[in-house]
């Protein structure tokens, strides 16, 4: 007698083949519209030298956060950095002045910028500046 293979093997792997067929989609990453950000950071007008710069898509803007580190002289280029409004951040770099180191320990990231569609934007950021601002923005009386 001839062993007989079950009837059952065949319209399995069938099955199989035309489930993984059927259900394909088009998945994957996500399109939003992405520019190329370079520029400076300062510390009251001293280039910072070293750490990072972090870009996070804020206020309704699409996109991942984005890094890039931050040269000896204080300049920086990342790519794929969403278009709209981004929080700015910069994490280990030497900061000299109390308020910065304040302004930067924050949570929220109050530098903030939008960032318009394009091939490249290019950003000036003095930490003293910010911390500055913040101050006159945050305490009424400081305002004068």
């Amino acid at each position: 007698m001839r062993p007989t293979r079950p009837y059952w093997n065949v319209p399995r792997a069938a099955l199989c083949v035309a489930l993984l067929a059927g259900c394909r989609e088009e998945l994957g990453p996500v399109k939003y519209p992405t520019t190329r950000v370079t520029g400076q950071v300062r510390e009251g007008g001293r280039p910072v030298a070293g750490g990072w710069i972090e870009f996070f898509p804020v206020d309704g803007t699409v996109g991942d956060l984005r890094s890039a580190p931050i040269a000896a002289d204080g300049r920086f280029e990342a790519s794929g950095v969403a278009v709209g409004r981004n929080a700015i951040d910069v994490v280990h770099a030497p900061i000299r002045w109390p308020e910065v180191r304040r302004l930067l320990s924050r949570q929220g990231k109050p530098i903030r910028r939008n960032l318009p569609p394009g091939t490249a934007t290019t950003l000036t950021i003095d930490l003293l500046e910010e911390a500055i601002r913040l101050e006159k923005e945050t305490n009424p009386e400081t305002r004068r």
